[in-house]
């Protein structure tokens, strides 16, 4: 594996978690139990970051932290952005740059898991294109970062087990989705957060006024905003919502195909057919997966949309749907073997779909503990193709 080029950006998934993190010290989110795929590639001479962001924001959210941290300053979420979902518009504030002089000379690769999958197309359509509606708001002091123009600061973008087209397992769950986001929003986020245990594992949610930034200490009155965790919780600013399929097809909407990147997804896949035409969930399968696998294996019917599915969509890696997480259903795509492995911008080159779990694809399972090489290997493999790009 060679690394000659630009950093490589890791973005977290849902309930995941990044390099400023304690968990991150012992449990790496990328590559877990497998190793760290962000120190392989700088024990190769390569850069690589995994910031932390937001363990349940939306997709723009997240995004905007991302930028915030590699150019350094205070975190904008937009004027008209944080007035339409009602949070304030400045989070948290990064003195020191992850990637001080990024540019289109100075690019990097960023790649993104799960929902970081969409956190990643954010950051490319907002580099790209921009936001005119934040400029509209704010004029001269719009962030660089909603003014577009900017598509060339990436190299290229990956996802990795991103659902581009959302996943029927936030309504498949049934009554278990209020349960976790109770949990999530007023036990990790309301309470965790505004204790020392905030350290080992930080939810960000700052621009609701629901979290404390480690950084700074804690502040134990944030776990009587009641009211700013329900605000959070039930609005359509949050990876909730973004996740589910009503959700993704406005993301959809919105996003446009950074035609100056490379961009590639791999999808992920541990389900099989039974005989009744469901999918049902591997033995192999990360515990939980069982349940949310196979719930989504039988899925015909979501809610958020209101709409029959295609069978097509009952097959998945427990979380999402590999159908899914293929490719955009609205933009343009090439199987990248098919297309004799040269990558092209401006498309969706698609890999071949990875045989796994969602969590085995970074390293969370049975499998990565006992042949680590498997999802090492799989990443060496990766970063060469994206080491030999234009």
């Amino acid at each position: 594996m060679a690394n000659k080029s630009y950093p490589y950006i890791f973005i977290h998934g849902m309930l995941g978690f990044g390099q400023d993190e304690k968990v991150n010290d012992f449990l790496p989110y990328w590559g877990m139990l497998a190793g760290d795929i962000c120190q392989m590639i700088r024990d190769n001479g390569g850069e690589a970051y995994a910031p932390t962001i937001s363990s349940l924001g939306s997709a723009w959210d997240r995004a905007c932290e991302i930028y915030a941290q590699l150019v350094g300053g205070t975190v904008d979420y937009g004027e008209a952005h944080s007035k339409k979902y009602g949070h304030a518009r400045y989070g948290r504030t990064y003195d020191k740059p992850l990637v001080p002089n990024w540019s289109a000379e100075n690019k990097i690769h960023i790649l993104g898991h799960s929902f970081g999958g969409a956190t990643v197309r954010m950051v490319s359509h907002l580099l790209a294109h921009g936001a005119p509606e934040e400029v509209a708001a704010t004029g001269a002091d719009t962030s660089p970062f909603f003014t577009g123009g900017k598509g060339d600061w990436l190299q290229s973008v990956t996802t990795v087990a991103g659902p581009h087209d959302g996943t029927t397992v936030i309504y498949a769950i049934g009554p278990l989705l209020p349960i976790l986001k109770c949990i999530t929003f007023f036990g990790f986020a309301g309470v965790m957060d505004n204790t020392p245990l905030g350290k080992f594992y930080d939810m960000s949610l700052d621009q609701w006024g629901i979290t404390s930034d480690p950084r700074k200490g804690y502040k134990v009155t944030n776990m009587l905003k009641v009211p700013n965790m329900i605000k959070a919780m039930t609005s359509k600013d949050n990876l909730y919502w973004d996740l589910c399929l009503a959700g993704a097809r406005e993301l959809n909407e919105r996003f446009e195909i950074n035609e100056k990147a490379y961009n590639f997804s791999i999808s992920t896949s541990n389900s099989m057919l039974t005989p009744k035409g469901n999918h049902r969930m591997k033995a192999s399968s990360f515990v939980p997966f069982w349940l949310t696998g196979n719930l989504v294996g039988s899925c015909r019917h979501d809610k958020s949309i209101d709409e029959d599915l295609d069978p097509s969509w009952l097959e998945s890696d427990g979380c999402s749907n590999t159908v899914s997480a293929l490719h955009p259903s609205d933009e343009p795509f090439e199987y990248f073997y098919d297309n004799d492995c040269k990558a092209k911008r401006g498309i969706w080159n698609v890999m071949p779909v990875y045989q796994g779990d969602h969590m085995d694809v970074v390293g969370g399972s049975l499998r990565a503990f006992l042949t680590p090489y498997y999802v090492m290997n799989y990443y060496k493999n990766h970063i060469d193709i994206l080491e030999n790009l234009d």
